[in-house]
């Protein structure tokens, strides 16, 4: 009698941990071939360990099948244990050679039967913490939705009436798993970051109704390598009322309409898996985006709602040795002294004669005693207004800030002491016509976001004014710290520039009214 076929029914269920991909699948491919052969190495050892052995198990020789005339051809020898194949990787560890050697190693030998998809989670996070600005990321502000307790008020741990929703990374994913599980499958990888206060979530889209490892191959090898952007990562910071989202779904890819599509899928489900019946949440965009993470725990991090960035990084990184808002009546340690600030010019008038004559002057640096004093006066300014921010190795970038200008333009010319209105009207006309720009292909591109809404500017303008259509854009490593290697060079004046050119605001995009950011929006990409 011939065997019944096996039927696969569509369910909610979630991709377990211990399904395979074929170890030539491009997935797999794609999430070696980024690290290095010191990270492929510590990545195999933890594989090997015995709290992951049961979702990463190996080809051993228990698994060997003599019938099988793919293993003649293998070109390593299966191992007969996991302690031998730890010796095996420790050796590796230790003597110098090649990256290709290990990738063959894990890919031909070890793990021929193929790779869970837990190892390509732990392989993609790896690669992450490796490169460090490999995705671009965008912080999102978790607040009360309207109805609920608090409305539509932002959410500070310092306020105990409109505290934070309670984090716990269990509850969290299983109620992530079923706002996402009836619209999409999925794979979950939670894992706590050593190096930095956060929490990391993968999550990977599987486009199919059913969860069996035949329909997962089957999907990967009809969509081939376009399946690549697919892993969205969300990162949770402790005590913060902020997520950061990576806008590139998938390492080193471009984002289409089906990353677009996931982003939004898990966006959605986000607030909701955090919220209970007396608090809903809901997630806003904020108007920061950067490829460092420390960059955004700098300016949406644990404490940091206020944008205290800038000049006013001095107060908030404790710059002065002490906490700055203790008013507590009594000797205070001594000031560290800046490089352009020498102890004695500091306070001298205010010192003591026989302090002033007990305290050692400072040497000056070689570089800095070559300066001119118009040199030192604008490093002086500098240091003032950017404190300890703009620094270029301080691995708070911003890679790239935006702004529009929405000043009215300054003068009109005029004729017998009236403005002529035609000028006017024709300035205004030539500004409403503008739209959306046009590609050869004669295809309009997306408004973007530091467009002016029709119902911004009638409520706003003034009808003897115009407002120029005039926007900036800075790009490169660390823009603000360009901007103070400006400022120190005599090219921008230090004293006469807006505060938002200090980075003190806190935005990668946003509108500028009399020198200060009044709208503050996303960076999408």
């Amino acid at each position: 009698m011939t065997p019944r076929a096996q039927i696969s029914v569509p369910t909610i269920g979630v991709l377990p941990h211990n399904h395979r991909l074929p170890s030539t699948n491009p997935e797999v491919s794609r999430a070696i071939s980024k690290l290095s052969r010191q990270s492929l190495i510590s990545l195999a050892l933890r594989w090997l360990d015995k709290k992951n052995r049961s979702f990463c198990e190996p080809y051993l020789y228990a698994n060997y099948d003599p019938n099988n005339a793919d293993n003649d051809e293998a070109p390593y020898d299966p191992a007969q244990s996991h302690e031998e194949l730890q010796e095996i990787y420790r050796e590796l560890q230790d003597r110098k050679g090649n990256r290709k050697e290990v990738v063959e190693r894990i890919l031909d030998g070890d793990w021929r039967h193929g790779i869970s998809l837990y190892q390509i989670a732990m392989a993609e996070t790896q690669c992450l913490l490796d490169h460090p600005t490999s995705l671009r990321w965008s912080a999102q502000r978790l607040v009360k939705k309207e109805g609920s307790a608090v409305k539509g008020k932002n959410l500070d741990i310092g306020n105990s009436a409109n505290h934070l929703p309670r984090f716990q990374a269990q509850t969290f994913l299983l109620n992530l798993v079923r706002e996402v599980s009836p619209v999409a499958k999925a794979h979950y990888y939670l894992t706590r970051i050593k190096a930095m206060p956060i929490t990391l979530l993968r999550v990977y889209i599987h486009d199919s109704p059913y969860i069996t490892e035949k329909s997962l191959q089957d999907t990967q090898s009809n969509q081939g390598s376009s399946d690549g952007s697919k892993s969205l990562f969300l990162v949770i910071p402790d005590g913060s009322p902020f997520i950061y989202v990576s806008i590139a779904t998938g390492l080193g890819h471009a984002v289409g309409l089906e990353g677009r599509s996931l982003r939004n899928i898990v966006l959605d489900a986000v607030p909701k898996a955090l919220s209970k019946p007396s608090s809903r949440y809901e997630l806003q965009p904020t108007s920061l985006a950067a490829r460092s993470l420390s960059a955004l725990l700098t300016f949406r991090g644990p404490g940091r709602s206020n944008s205290a960035a800038g000049g006013w990084s001095i107060f908030s990184e404790n710059s002065f040795n002490w906490n700055t808002l203790d008013f507590a009546v009594g000797p205070r340690p001594s000031q560290p002294t800046s490089q352009y600030y020498p102890v004695e010019d500091a306070d001298k008038e205010n010192a003591a004669p026989s302090e002033s004559r007990a305290r050692p002057k400072r040497s000056l640096k070689a570089s800095n005693a070559t300066d001119s004093p118009a040199t030192k006066r604008r490093k002086q300014v500098a240091e003032g207004r950017f404190g300890q921010s703009g620094i270029e190795d301080d691995g708070k970038a911003i890679e790239r800030v935006e702004i529009r200008i929405d000043d009215p333009f300054p003068s009109i010319s005029t004729i017998g002491g009236l403005a002529t209105e035609r000028t006017l009207h024709d300035r205004n006309s030539n500004v409403a016509a503008q739209g959306p720009s046009t590609s050869k292909r004669g295809r309009k591109s997306r408004n973007s976001l530091l467009d002016r809404p029709d119902d911004e500017g009638a409520r706003d303008e003034d009808p003897g004014e115009w407002r120029p259509d005039v926007r900036l854009s800075f790009q490169g490593t660390h823009v603000f710290a360009g901007i103070r290697q400006l400022v120190e060079q005599g090219v921008i004046d230090g004293e006469k520039m807006h505060g938002w050119m200090t980075g003190e605001a806190g935005v990668s995009i946003g509108v500028v009214r009399h020198g200060k950011i009044m709208m503050k929006r996303e960076c999408l990409i």
